[in-house]
């Protein structure tokens, strides 16, 4: 006779997948923290037998709060002469982009050094503050005339479209009849081959060469053969005048453009293999730049302010020689993820989970620990004001909540313990679900509804910031990074839920809206930044794995307003 197996309760079943469950928190666990250990691995770069460059851009607004847009700031000649004390240790050439501010001192202070300085005219919409500007400029080289190299009138003037080429050609030629001192002009290279007209009325052309700015950005292996081919263009058209790489570098902090990726690492490689190739080819550069400058996220993002050799504190970042780690400190990433494990699974001890449900909170602890220090540095450099110190900190403290009460969530469910922390939390609300409704897999806890409820609140959170955050990416992605750190773990711990059968009943029609605006996002964003993108392409998954949860992966387009409470 045939025996018929009885099939498995929900329990039991449920139990089949703790070993899952816990290899997936391990394998999330030993990611975290494996992130820092790559970070503060140390690679092997180039090395420069000569550690100086020719010239270096110089700007005083290093510190928080210094701004060139602020008209009532002078910088005084004790920081232009500290900072140039500093920068001579690695250059003996700085490229200024104005004389006002206080930056009218910067060539006599850089001849009190032994210096040289390329100085800058800036060029504007404002013509009585061109002609003062302009002036002002001639005066310094002609007082100066063995340590200005060369007066560079206007800088992608062309570029921000201020001044058509007739009337920056006549501002040159203005300068080269007042001075000896030789005139020429700086902007992005493509803009010289808009404006060849322009080559007459210089003495050099000055071309500035980005490759993780192009229109089509340039990764970092193909960087230094696209600075020499565009050199090589720019020959052709220059009827055998000089040519100054007026501006070139690589930014240490920001978000990945394509195949570009900006790090510490990345700097230092493309800074040693430029100097080499300059070196080799003969060419006259100047890098960008000195100091990083904080004021500059405003206008390019985090990118902006992270393009400096040395930090805004005046340490220099990398050395010239030896490999080179993207973070040298990376232990405290090490210790932040040790206390979040012992923490969570404290926790989990007192709550009596047991050793399922410890062995959860401790894997989830330390995966915890060490991404939201990561999160941490994150904001660091992407926060540029109170508004956006609010925002990221309260969905910071949002997700920390999220991956919590999911933890919680999974590690009693061996055993029905209801999180005190969920209940005494989802009270504070005032409101449960809907009389009768229970959870999952465990049809006699009348109290987890409540759990239930502020889960639902935290993942509706959540999903609303990552829509809003997709928005943004749709209409202005350029200067916007991927908070896939503020997200990764929350989607995880979700996901995990779902999988074995713990998911929180989706309450409200507006998450399928929701997750529909993330799902257009992400697809607009794979189209826009493309597959080689991995920043952008990790960044889509988890906003994915976001929405999916919060629909029952149906992103929004099977539920309707009359599907009842749940949306399974």
């Amino acid at each position: 006779m045939q025996a018929h197996r009885i099939p498995d309760s929900p329990r039991t079943f449920a139990s089949r997948l703790d070993p899952i469950v816990l290899t997936l928190f391990a394998v999330i666990a030993a990611l975290a923290v494996g992130w820092w250990a790559w970070q503060g691995r140390a690679v092997e770069l180039p090395e420069v037998r000569d550690a100086r460059l020719q010239c270096a851009s110089y700007a005083p607004y290093r510190l928080p709060g210094e701004t060139p847009y602020d008209a009532s700031m002078k910088v005084s000649e004790a920081r232009v002469r500290e900072d140039l004390k500093i920068l001579s240790a690695m250059t003996g050439c700085v490229r200024t982009y104005s004389v006002d501010q206080g930056l009218d001192a910067v060539p006599r202070i850089a001849h009190e050094l032994g210096m040289k300085v390329l100085v800058g005219a800036w060029l504007g919409r404002d013509r009585a503050k061109n002609d003062q500007e302009l002036d002002r400029a001639i005066a310094l080289a002609n007082a100066h005339p063995d340590t200005v190299r060369a007066l560079i009138v206007g800088n992608e003037v062309l570029l921000r479209r201020e001044l058509p080429e007739s009337e920056l050609a006549a501002y040159l030629r203005r300068a080269s009849a007042a001075t000896p001192v030789p005139v020429t002009y700086a902007d992005v290279w493509e803009f010289w081959t808009e404006h060849p007209g322009l080559v007459d009325a210089v003495s050099f052309l000055t071309i500035h060469i980005l490759p993780y700015w192009e229109d089509e950005p340039v990764g970092i292996s193909a960087a230094i053969a696209h600075v020499r081919d565009t050199v090589e263009r720019m020959k052709a058209m220059a009827q055998g005048k000089e040519i100054l790489i007026g501006e070139t570098g690589w930014p240490s902090g920001g978000r990945q453009r394509r195949e570009a990726v900006p790090g510490r690492v990345e700097q230092a490689r493309f800074v040693r293999e430029f100097a080499l190739m300059a070196e080799s080819q003969g060419w006259h550069y100047n890098v960008i730049e000195a100091f990083d400058q904080p004021w500059k996220r405003r206008l390019e993002g985090a990118m902006g302010g992270y393009w400096g050799l040395f930090d805004s504190d005046g340490t220099q970042k990398f050395p010239w020689n030896g490999p080179v780690a993207e973070i040298p400190d990376w232990v405290p990433g090490l210790i932040a993820a040790a206390v979040g494990g012992v923490l969570f699974a404290a926790f989990g001890r007192k709550r009596r989970h047991g050793p399922f449900g410890t062995t959860v909170l401790l894997l989830t602890g330390i995966a915890t620990g060490a991404v939201m220090l990561a999160q941490a540095r994150y904001m660091l450099q992407w926060n540029r004001d109170v508004l956006e110190w609010g925002a990221s900190g309260l969905y910071t403290v949002i997700a920390f909540a999220t991956i919590l009460l999911g933890a919680e969530r999974l590690a009693g469910r061996r055993n029905d313990v209801l999180p005190p922390v969920a209940t005494v939390l989802a009270t504070r609300l005032g409101r449960s679900l809907a009389p009768g409704q229970r959870l999952a897999g465990r049809p006699d806890a009348a109290e987890p509804a409540k759990t239930d409820l502020l889960l639902v609140v935290l993942r509706f959170a959540m999903l609303f910031g990552a829509a809003f955050m997709m928005t943004l990416m749709i209409f202005d992605a350029r200067y916007r990074g991927f908070p896939t750190l503020l997200y990764v773990l929350p989607a995880a711990l979700t996901l995990l839920n779902v999988i074995v059968g713990e998911r929180a009943p989706a309450r409200r029609h507006e998450e399928s809206m929701l997750a529909a605006v993330v799902t257009i996002g992400v697809v607009w964003m794979a189209v826009a930044e493309r597959p080689e993108n991995l920043q952008a392409m990790v960044f889509g998954v988890v906003m994915l794995v976001m929405a999916g949860c919060a629909t029952n992966f149906r992103f929004g387009l099977g539920i309707s307003p009359n599907n009842g409470e749940r949306a399974s």
